[in-house]
Parts: C-alpha cells; structure tokens; sequence
C-alpha cells in the first residue's frame, strides 16, 4: 500500500502525517447554538477557543499515533493516551495561554447569566432531584475546592439535569463542578480553561452505601420503608389504571409524593397503561402529578386497553411518537410493549432485536395486559396475551415484566425463569382478587410501586394509598449474589418483614 505524505507546518513546528485515511479522528470544530441570544459571545468565545487551540490537537493527536504498541492494552495504548494529553496540554501552557486567567471565557455578562439560570433552578421544585444527582457524581469528590487556569482537576461532572439549562458545548470542552465552582475542563488536555466561583451549592460527598439518612417527616405522612441508599442505584416508580381523575387517583398521587418528600426521591415513573379513561389530559394527569412533574420527575406510560393511540405523541408520557420504545437507566433497559396487539409480528421481530446490545443489564418489560392474574381479565390473560408473547419473553432472557389490567396488586411466581407483577391499583375502582396457584401475593387496594435496582438486586415494594405495605422483597439475577447478602440487604429485608402484612412472605429469591 503506497501513503501520501503531507507536510503540515504548524506554529514552527513541521509534522509529518500520513494519508487522511489513516489520520486520528478529531471531534467536529463548530460551537452547538446556543438557546439564548445572552450566551452568543460566550459561542463566539468558545468557537475561537476552539480555532485557535485545533491545529494543536492534531500535532498532540499524530503524536500519539507515533506510540509503538498504541493498539495493545498491556503497553502503549495509555502511553499513546498520555502523550496526545501531554502534548495538547505543554502547548497550552507554554504557547497558547500562558497568560490565561478565570474570567477569560466566562465573561462577567455570562456569568451573571449562568448563575442566574442555575439560581433558578436550584430554587425551583426540582431541587431536591438536582441535589441527589449532585451528591452521587460528588462520590469523588474534586481533589481540589479552588480550580486554576491551566492546572489539571481531578472533579466530578456535572450531571444530566443541570446540563439542560448550561449553555451547550463543543466536544472538546465539559463542565465539571469542585465544590462550589463551575469548571470548564478541556477534555483533551485534562486541563482548567476556565471556572465560575460559587455557582453551585455547598456539595457534601455522598454514601458509598448503607441506609438513608433520616429526613424531616410532616406530620401524618410518613412513607413506611425507604428504598436503600446504594452507590449507583436506580430508583423508580411504577404505577397502572391510574388516569380516573377522581379522589382514589388523587390519593395514590399524594401517597407516592410522600414518599418522595419523606422516604427516596424517585426520578422516573413507569406508567402501566389506562393512563387517561376519558382523555382527559389536565384532570387524569397534569394536575394529579403536578407537585412530582414540578420536581422533574419524568413519566414512561405504554398504551392500556382505554387509552387513544395519540397518546404516544403527549411529550410528558416520553413516548417518542411510538407505541413500543425502550430505554436505559442505570443498570437496566426497560422496554414498553403495545399489549393492545400482543400477537403483533413487527412488534414480536421488534422485541427480539431491542435487547441485543443489553448486555449484563437487568432485562424490564412493561405493558398494559397481563400473562398471568387472578382478577377479572384471567381468562384473557391465559388464553390470549401467555400465548403471544411469554415466548418471545423468555427466549429474550427478560428478567421482570410489569403490568396493570386488573385493578389490584399481584406478585406471582417465577414462571420459565421471568417474575410478574401485576399493578392496576393507580386510581380506578378495584376489582375482586381471587387467589390462583401461581400467586405469591394478592391484594386489591389502591396502591403503587417503589423499586430500586442495585447490581444483582431489586428491592421492590407495593405502598398503600394510606402509607401501608402491601408487599416487599428482593430479586437477585445470581445465586452468588443471594446467598453473600450484605449489610445493608439484611437491614433492608428486617424493616421489610416487620412491616409486612400478616400472611404475606417476603420474596428475597
């Protein structure tokens, strides 16, 4: 194979590149738009930042190309890492900014602005959320409280909710905080460009694991059993039937604030289907939920037997215009299915692909019908819903499957390796509960599900509209991980039994 040699004189300096097919890729050099017309000489800024600073990045990238062994892991391929850094970042001190100070980019205009906007959001209904998030990137937390212009950092991110309102930025920089501070870091240099003091609130670092701390509790709401505190656990909600708009909706509403409030704020909640009986999108769900919409809690619904198909274009039910979806949080893929067509060959042909990249994540199916009851629809469920999809279920190695319907709650038995829930009880009269072989639990109250998934486990439990339990446990995916439970599981399972109605078994399977 013959290369083309080209010669590239930058700043003095003359290196010697191979073909374009065979140059490191560098990421794109245009500065995204920014939302408010405030920030454009914070773009303008970034973008010749960003001009200036691109020839050198290819002089630090064709520099680590020249690393012998930059491919192999046991040798030079942090070498090759290292010296791209090193390179990028000696030029930036020595030639590029060596007279750099806090407030170059940072203008006092865009500060002001920024501060502003995360004032704002620190004051709004979502700050407890904000706060949470904070506090789980702060695990480690930056070796250093006073960044400097030019030094290297060792901080944590900034994370997802709070990048939402900061102006957007070119791939070669990121926002990190150290207590207090905004940073901007370039990423390639692993050095600070830039930084605004006293930005954010005071951060502690968070629990590596163990139990909540104990919060403030209003009087006469009081939710019974706090998920677990676990480093890079993933706390949701579930509920189904929900969308009456009468007092029994409203009450579940207020019990799954209180445990917001007073238990373990939940980010997102999984939505079962039956969302809105009377499409009524303000009294089913805008108003019910609006003290957790207000906290940025995010919905996932899947389409029930009463809901209009449009539904999957309402932006608060994050559809994305489609009747079946998944996504990823944490350590799980939850995929919603259109159980109104259960037999559905596109949706079967969908369903077998949408796990392929999972990996070890936990594997979560929700959807309107069940596979298995005991309620008013078990006929349905095993003569129409078990044949079309358990199989497709099972060969795709999902591990838990949700599911509303029948207005009540039901565990039932691991069936061909899958556990079901069953959780209609959101808002809608309830019906009869009538115990067949398979159940493990089944109560009919009006009720929700709180859950958090932790590596091998997931803690769940079905919470009253009076602030009861209903039913708790724990699922493991490996016999290694039931067998060496931990302290804070032991602890956890304690509460649980203590708490748990008479006559109903702790799952801890």
């Amino acid at each position: 194979m013959l290369y083309r040699t080209l010669v590239v004189v930058l700043a003095g300096a003359v290196v010697s590149t191979a073909c374009t097919a065979c140059s490191p890729t560098l990421p794109p050099t245009t500065v995204p738009a920014q939302p408010s017309p405030s920030y454009e000489p914070f773009k303008t800024a970034l973008q010749a930042y960003v001009d200036q600073t691109q020839p050198y990045r290819k002089q630090a990238a064709q520099e680590a190309e020249k690393v012998p062994g930059k491919a192999t892991p046991a040798s030079g391929s942090e070498q090759s890492v290292r010296t791209r850094q090193n390179a990028l970042a000696d030029a930036l001190r020595s030639r590029l900014r060596p007279s750099a100070k806090q407030g170059d980019l940072f203008s006092a205009t865009v500060t002001a602005e920024i501060k502003k906007e995360l004032a704002s959001m620190f004051s709004s209904p979502q700050k407890d959320l904000l706060l949470d998030e904070l506090a789980e990137q702060n695990n480690t937390p930056a070796n250093a409280t006073a960044p400097t212009i030019n030094q290297r950092l060792e901080a944590p991110r900034v994370p997802p909710r709070l990048m939402e309102v900061l102006p957007p930025l070119p791939k070669q920089l990121e926002y990190d905080f150290a207590g207090r501070a905004l940073v901007l870091r370039d990423v390639d240099a692993d050095l600070v460009v830039d930084f605004i003091p006293d930005a954010l609130p005071q951060q502690t670092p968070a629990k590596a694991g163990g139990e909540s701390a104990a919060k403030p509790q209003p009087p006469g709401a009081v939710s019974p059993l706090p998920m677990p505190q676990i480093r890079g656990g993933t706390v949701f909600a579930l509920m189904g039937d929900s969308g009456s708009g009468d007092e029994s909706q409203q009450a579940v509403a207020q019990a799954m604030l209180t445990y917001f409030n007073t238990a373990r704020h939940f980010p997102f909640v999984v939505m079962l289907g039956d969302n809105l009986y009377d499409d009524d999108y303000t009294n089913e769900f805008l108003t019910p939920y609006k003290p957790l919409l207000d906290r940025g809690v995010t919905f996932h619904a899947a389409l029930g037997n009463h809901d209009r198909d449009l539904e999957i274009h309402f932006k608060p039910f994050n559809m994305g215009d489609k009747d079946r979806y998944s996504f990823d949080e944490g350590n799980a893929r939850f995929v919603a299915l259109n159980s109104n067509h259960p037999a559905d060959p596109e949706q079967i042909k969908w369903l077998d692909g949408v796990f392929a990249d999972a990996g070890t994540k936990w594997r979560i199916a929700f959807f309107h019908h069940p596979l298995y009851s005991s309620g008013q629809h078990a006929a349905e469920s095993r003569d129409v819903i078990r044949p079309a999809l358990e199989s497709a279920l099972v060969r795709n190695h999902v591990n838990v499957v949700f599911s509303g319907h029948e207005h009540l709650y039901e565990r039932i038995k691991p069936q061909r390796g899958i556990t079901y829930f069953v959780s209609g009880g959101g808002g809608r009269y309830l019906y009869n509960y009538r115990p067949s072989e398979f159940d493990e639990v089944g109560v009919s109250d009006h009720h929700f599900m709180i859950a958090e998934i932790a590596g091998d486990r997931l803690f769940f439990e079905a919470i009253s509209h009076a602030q009861k339990i209903i039913d708790c446990g724990i699922l493991y995916r490996a016999q290694d991980a039931a067998a060496k439970p931990d302290d804070t599981t032991q602890k956890w399972l304690a509460q649980c039994e203590s708490l748990r109605p008479a006559g109903v078994r702790t799952t801890h399977q």
